[in-house]
């Protein structure tokens, strides 16, 4: 991005808080569209767009304030936020902001008793829930005791959480609870914003993101003004968001990747467009509403994290296995595709009769990216886990652009991205302007330190020096190198590091990837940690897995369970052969199972961020693991 293009986010490189940040975009250009978003009845309804522009936003986040105001908030106060993302979540947010206030992120999908924890960590008494059935998890935090676990410094204990407003963005039956739409239409309530405090600056927190994890309670980071607004700035001027169009954002709210996003579309020129909500009583994520919604909207960048490319990339994949005439084109289509991408991606030119095959075959690449992304699309953006090779290499090889990066809470959010024009698949690119990157000779750790990197943990002293050493540097608990031309490449979590029996290092994520560009295939854990050699369990993609059996003839009723038929263990076992014929022999795969379940949020076996969490599955199949090695 050229200097002559500043006047796109010099708002956010010249203030001193998000609010100023905001208000100052909002007075710049007050008709600009900030957000799109969609409404419909149901998941397959038709969809109604409207358009909201800063001053008809501005409006509504100023009576927020105003409200807010009343019930005490200020500088320092701290306010959380439950619910999926919606208009109504950034309102409240650029409310709290515009006060001086810290916002505390809750996914929806946790239980009370974890968000209850949030609650009393982060000492929150206001909380803005997304419908009933968030209204009734706080509720019921406030008739019985919560359990708080054990953590640093803190012995496990009951306490009764003290939350003293709860305001709802849909009606609920509690006529106690106000409504952000009641609040926001009150003309009662000024719609011009209260003055953002003159103290506030980069230096103030500004919000407390609770990291999932996959062990222990989570812990809460603590980001300033002037790391969210140094990141802005940063991934501005690198243009991989491109501020001349727009982004869909369908990732939760409380997830760091997605905040950058929602911030990236308030307070730069880069617009958002939003989702529709289809089920107004509960919080439940419709996968194929959003699916729709991306279709219909077009926005020309997707934020995502790689479970969302997984499984369109299986979806395409699964539908190309049919036998009528559409199915054999976009199977020679994607063959085509494969066969020429290794001399394609290297300039090279291809032979006369696979150049006209390919060029034949462009309107069907089209179709593809226009029936997963949309019209508009230009380019996605995976972040928030490592995306897999193949799967990037298998969007590349049709024309869709997946642009990989990386960053953690802790480092608020993005440091590394690849753009659509400079790109190295399997790496996720090279570091944004003012970080600084080391390699810990020891380990292979990475390190990090520059101005979007936050300094610690809420209330976890111990936690945070272990984490920040004395010259300022986050140990981020990745392992990975860098190349000649500073391409950051992630080989895996530290602490997951699979040390066999014979004391060869594996990382599991890789071995792992290997299985999901398989269609059928749902989830992978690689486990033979202290063990003479490794094994796998297996979950099942049971929609595609049904679509693909159909196709080739099989009857299956839909009260089978396929973990039991001969057809899907001969699928999963030659998935296997295939992954054992490209790993080294201590790395190979020597038995496996496949569970009857998947690992969901819901079951306990996933975070928020969809991320595995690896002793929580270990702990609940044990018995099957062990079982591998009789």
């Amino acid at each position: 991005m050229s200097a002559n293009d500043a006047h796109l986010y010099d708002n956010v490189s010249t203030t001193s808080s998000i609010a100023e940040a905001y208000w100052r975009r909002a007075a710049l250009t007050p008709n600009a569209p900030l957000y799109k978003w969609a409404t419909a009845s149901s998941a397959d309804a038709t969809r109604v767009w409207h358009t909201e522009t800063y001053t008809t936003t501005a409006r509504k986040i100023a009576r927020l304030a105003h409200y807010l105001r009343s019930l005490g908030v200020g500088v320092g106060t701290t306010v959380a936020i439950m619910s999926q993302t919606r208009p109504e979540w950034m309102m409240a947010d650029m409310a709290i902001q515009t006060l001086g206030g810290i916002t505390v992120s809750i996914y929806q999908s946790l239980p009370a008793h974890e968000a209850g924890y949030i609650l009393f960590d982060s000492q929150a008494h206001i909380i803005f829930v997304e419908n009933e059935e968030q209204a009734h998890k706080i509720a019921s935090l406030r008739s019985k005791p919560c359990p708080i676990p054990e953590h640093e410094g803190v012995a496990a204990h009951e306490t009764q959480i003290s939350i003293a407003n709860i305001i709802s963005f849909e009606r609920v039956q509690t006529p106690s609870i106000p409504t952000v739409n009641s609040i926001t239409e009150d003309d009662t309530l000024s719609a011009e914003p209260p003055p953002v405090p003159a103290e506030l600056s980069r230096l103030h927190t500004a919000s407390y993101v609770y990291t999932s994890g996959t062990t222990g309670p989570a812990k809460g980071v603590i980001q300033t003004h002037g790391n969210h607004l140094t990141n802005v700035e940063q991934v501005a001027k690198a243009g991989v968001f491109l501020l001349d169009g727009s982004l869909f954002l369908y990732l939760p709210l409380a997830h760091s990747f997605a905040r950058l996003a929602y911030y990236v579309g308030f307070l730069t020129s880069a617009h958002l467009v939003l989702p529709a909500i289809t089920d107004h009583q509960t919080s439940k994520v419709d996968l194929a509403s959003i699916a729709k919604d991306i279709r219909e909207a077009g926005a020309c960048v997707l934020p995502s994290v790689p479970r969302l490319f997984e499984k369109m990339g299986a979806a395409i994949q699964a539908r190309a296995t049919g036998a009528s005439l559409q199915h054999k084109l976009l199977s020679l289509c994607i063959r085509n595709a494969q066969s020429t991408y290794p001399r394609r991606s290297k300039g090279q030119r291809l032979g006369f009769l696979d150049q006209m095959l390919f060029t034949s075959l462009a309107p069907i690449r089209a179709k593809i990216k226009a029936q997963l992304f949309g019209q508009g699309f230009r380019h996605g953006i995976s972040g928030g886990a490592k995306l897999d090779p193949g799967i990037n290499t298998f969007f590349d090889a049709l024309d869709i652009v997946i642009c990989e990066g990386y960053g953690l809470t802790e480092t608020c959010v993005a440091t590394h991205v690849n753009l659509p024009t400079k790109r190295k698949i399997g790496t996720v690119g090279p570091a944004l302007e003012k970080i600084e990157v080391r390699i810990a000779q020891a380990d292979g750790e990475i390190l990090m330190r520059g101005p979007n990197i936050t300094q610690g943990y809420l209330h976890r002293p111990q936690a945070t020096a272990d984490s920040w050493d004395n010259d300022g540097w986050f140990h981020t608990g990745d392992v990975g190198h860098l190349d000649e031309e500073g391409f950051l490449s992630i080989t895996d979590r530290k602490k997951e590091l699979v040390v066999t029996a014979g004391g060869k290092k594996i990382a599991p994520s890789s071995v792992e990837g290997l299985f999901k560009r398989h269609p059928f295939i749902s989830q992978a854990l690689y486990y033979g940690d202290g063990k003479p050699h490794c094994v796998m369990i297996f979950t099942l993609n049971e929609v595609e897995l049904r679509a693909m059996l159909a196709q080739q003839g099989f009857e299956v009723a839909a009260d089978t369970p396929l973990a039991t038929l001969p057809a899907v263990s001969a699928l999963v076992e030659g998935a296997v052969k295939e992954a054992n014929s490209n790993l080294a022999s201590y790395e190979t795969i020597k038995s496996f199972a496949i569970l009857g379940e998947d690992f969901t949020i819901e079951n306990g076996l996933l975070t928020p961020t969809m991320k595995m969490k690896r002793k929580a599955i270990v702990a609940r199949y044990k018995d099957t693991l062990e079982s591998l090695y009789h």
